[in-house]
């Protein structure tokens, strides 16, 4: 069963994880900066002379209208880096944003355990009040100290 993803996973993934490479037989004049170029092999199975990566939208759309200004003929497809980044955020099966959730609510609840907030809380409030009278300069009841032979 696939968990769903929220917004915050769908940009991180669009962001992190998507690269586009747009295929070409002919180099522009200038290319965008960021756009790497890379020459295509026949293991590649393309027909295309070259691979431009594009990281982000602006410089496909910025290398777009450059190959379209030129009437050079291109086509693009998407695909996902490889490493880290792909293996954070490309999880079907997981949300990213969901796991930070609950990382920092079992680390909240823990500080909360372990800051003594609870165990003060119980005592404060098992204390029983003390009549008025007590409290308003009667002796305090004195605890006895006991000697256990060692």
């Amino acid at each position: 069963m696939a968990m769903q993803q929220t917004n915050i996973d769908r940009f991180l993934r669009k962001k992190y994880v998507y690269v586009t490479y747009v295929y070409t037989n002919t180099l522009p004049k200038a290319l965008p900066y960021g756009v790497t170029v890379d020459e295509t092999t026949a293991e590649m199975g393309s027909m295309y002379l070259y691979r431009m990566t594009a990281v982000t939208d602006e410089q496909l759309n910025e290398l777009a209208a450059r190959l379209e200004v030129e009437n050079i003929t291109y086509t693009s497809r998407i695909a996902d880096q490889a490493g880290m980044k792909d293996k954070m955020f490309n999880d079907s099966n997981r949300s990213f944003t969901m796991q930070i959730a609950w990382l920092i609510f079992t680390i909240s609840i823990l500080a909360i355990i372990f800051s003594g907030l609870p165990v003060y809380l119980w005592k404060t409030l098992s204390e029983k009040e003390m009549p008025e009278d007590d409290k308003k300069g009667a002796l305090t009841p004195v605890i006895e100290r006991v000697e256990f032979p060692v």
